[in-house]
């Protein structure tokens, strides 16, 4: 393929297609005017695509946003719609992963972390089996527009609502994936206080320090980047004041989420922590060992691997399907009830 044939894409969201095909078919650079097809592109990697595509997006992605062989920029165009279509819903912010009919176990919820959708646990999911219900509750606002929340204890109080729509009674059984980890801490603290029992909350590397890196792409490479100048934080500043009112371009929406989730954790403080808390800390935070054994009643577990591959890798699974498991999970406990 020649470089200088290539017609490179223009809009954000064709930027996003174009690394998610690269990724899928292993070529670059790919202009806004190819087609999967003609690119190599097999049946498989067309299913591949799409699964990419909704982990990415949170959008819901079918074989129609492929028929007739879209361009890059048809297919971008077409996702674009249904984003803008899936905002103005107003669908529910409580994604369901799992939902048999004959569970073998209470349900687990699960909270996102940062700028992240609950997309990000069907590993989890998948893991746990498909006779256990699982639910993943990600930011109001991200993908359907609603006021968003500002702090900590806010996104719980929202989030207990479907907690409790969907199991009215406990034992409950929480998850959190890094700023989520304080989420579910807040929403056991919550249940706790109505009288509920609370079985397990599994802190999926959540950090207690402050989060200095400076954007999502900082966060993710371990790097921190010199502070943006005046007027692009006064662009993020207004950003994360409107995001979830307005929807802003996939990327955008991720970063302004992202920085009003670490604003939100920077200022939080942890409460009341159940006996049966457990964090499990990740080889890249390895330093959260620490200030994590500075908090009463917290047990921690190492895992290997990095911030992100906790919610995927094999091991980290296995740990994590442990502590859900009744009967089956280490712990010196029972079910915590808010004295």
């Amino acid at each position: 393929m020649n470089p200088d044939e290539v017609t490179p894409p223009r809009t954000a969201m064709e930027q996003e297609v174009a690394q998610v095909w690269s990724e899928v078919l292993g070529l670059e650079p790919i202009g806004r005017d190819d087609r999967f097809a003609d690119l190599g592109g097999t049946s498989l990697a067309a299913e591949k695509v799409l699964a990419h595509l909704h982990a990415r997006l949170a959008v819901p992605t079918d074989a129609e946003l492929l028929a007739g062989g879209p361009t890059l920029a048809d297919l971008a165009g077409r996702i674009d719609e249904r984003r803008r279509a899936h905002f103005r819903s107003g669908a529910a912010t409580c994604v369901r992963l799992s939902d048999p009919t004959d569970p073998v176990a209470p349900p687990v919820f699960c909270f996102a972390g940062a700028g992240a959708t609950g997309v990000a646990f069907l590993d989890l999911a998948s893991a746990l089996g498909p006779r256990r219900p699982v639910y993943a509750l990600q930011a109001h606002g991200y993908t359907a527009r609603a006021l968003p929340s500002f702090t900590v204890r806010g996104h719980a109080r929202r989030h207990l609502r479907d907690v409790l729509r969907h199991q009215p009674e406990g034992p409950y059984y929480l998850v959190g994936h890094s700023f989520g980890g304080h989420i579910a801490l807040a929403v056991a603290d919550l249940l706790a206080g109505k009288g509920h029992q609370v079985a397990a909350v599994v802190l999926l590397d959540t950090v207690l320090k402050e989060t200095p890196h400076s954007s999502v792409a900082d966060f993710r490479t371990g790097g921190a980047a010199a502070p943006p100048p005046l007027p692009e934080r006064l662009r993020t500043h207004l950003r994360v004041l409107t995001a979830g009112v307005v929807q802003y371009d996939a990327p955008t929406q991720q970063a302004a989420f992202w920085e009003r989730d670490v604003r939100a954790q920077n200022r939080h403080r942890v409460g009341a922590v159940p006996a049966n808390a457990v964090v499990l800390v990740t080889d890249q935070n390895k330093d959260q060992e620490t200030l994590w054994n500075q908090v009463p009643g917290v047990r921690i577990r190492r895992v290997a691997g990095d911030h992100y591959a906790v919610l995927s890798a094999p091991d980290p699974l296995r740990a994590i399907v442990q502590e859900l498991t009744p009967g089956v999970r280490p712990t010196n406990s029972e079910p915590w009830e808010k004295q």
